[in-house]
């Protein structure tokens, strides 16, 4: 099938979404054409219908803030969302301002996506049930996916003569908990080393950090696995996930999580079995568990292999690709 992908540029998961969406499907035999558009269309999305179609499509798949802009006279449009808005639990993590914009313009336009999207997809359990509860309408789960080829674990030693190292991996934004790293690692002390890398959007900037965090260089995606692989365990901050794409990668590479038990995070994490998750904002909590992990390190091998096989098997290319061509072949039908 030749599947048209039109995307804005966003700086997030929504963008590593469509580059792996491309990637399994055109391992899977299909003919994807990925087609970027500039960050400031996510504003004025209308533009977008001016856009035509790669000709011979079949199918038109999209993120949901601009998707109604790509919908087209007799092609199937598959929406999947990301990041709902209007899920309760992220209200509260949002500055004034995101949720002005949020409520008076991306929730107008994400309701036109679902009234013309032919099926919906959310990528986690998480994201469906919200929709489900305010549209009432039927919502497909396929969860995000990794490469369990190119992020793999490596042999670790026992025991390093070096500060315990954590990875965070997000946007500076206050659902992604950027806000606490210096608190946190303060509260550790001079044998942990915080390592911090910006998303796709932007660089991490923190006033005052403390000697034992240190801000990593914007890293190429498929150079990631090795900044995990450096790494003795990820620092999964988020207050708010609608899908722990950092959490997931990081169990594929072998590594244990210490987290917030919340929404997508936990969805994708098993607390006790793949990660260590404490309350959100329990800092106290959240730093006892790190410690046992640098005082443990079998109980790391132990959480990391746990969640290197949960990966593999829940969390695949193929499992999330067979189930987007079903959805495709199922509209098409229709059409």
């Amino acid at each position: 099938m030749k599947i048209w992908l039109p995307a804005v540029r966003g700086g997030s998961g929504a963008d590593v979404f469509m580059q792996r969406l491309e990637q399994g499907l055109l391992r899977a035999g299909h003919e994807p054409v990925l087609q970027w558009f500039p960050h400031w269309l996510q504003y004025a999305p209308w533009i977008l219908k001016r856009v035509v179609a790669p000709s011979g499509t079949q199918i038109i798949h999209a993120s949901s803030w601009q998707a109604f802009a790509y919908r087209r006279k007799g092609i199937p449009l598959v929406v999947t969302e990301h990041h709902y808005i209007g899920h309760p639990a992220f209200a509260a993590h949002r500055t004034r301002a995101q949720r002005l914009f949020h409520e008076h313009f991306v929730r107008r336009c994400v309701a036109r996506s679902y009234t013309c999207a032919d099926a919906l997809v959310g990528v986690s359990h998480t994201t469906a049930d919200a929709i489900k509860r305010d549209f009432d309408r039927d919502v497909s789960v396929v969860h995000n996916w990794v490469d369990t080829d190119l992020f793999s674990p490596l042999q670790r030693p026992a025991k390093c003569e070096r500060p315990f190292r954590l990875l965070f991996v997000g946007n500076p934004s206050r659902w992604k908990g950027s806000d606490l790293l210096v608190e946190l690692a303060t509260g550790l002390g001079a044998a942990f080393e915080v390592r911090c890398l910006g998303g796709l959007r932007n660089t991490l900037s923190l006033p005052n950090r403390p000697a034992n965090v240190n801000l990593l260089a914007r890293t190429e995606p498929q150079r990631m696995p090795e900044v995990y692989r450096d790494a003795d365990a990820a620092l999964v901050l988020a207050r708010y996930e609608a899908f722990g794409y950092v959490a997931l990668e990081a169990m594929a590479c072998g590594l244990p999580v210490a987290g917030f038990d919340t929404t997508g995070t936990a969805e994708v994490c098993v607390n006790g079995e793949t990660a260590l998750l404490s309350p959100i904002d329990d800092l106290n909590a959240l730093i006892a568990n790190v410690r046992r992990l640098e005082g443990d390190r079998q109980l790391c091998t132990i959480l990391g292999e746990a969640g290197r096989e949960r990966a593999v098997a829940m969390f695949s290319e193929a499992a999330a690709i067979r189930r987007y061509i079903e959805i495709y072949e199922e509209v098409w039908c229709v059409a």
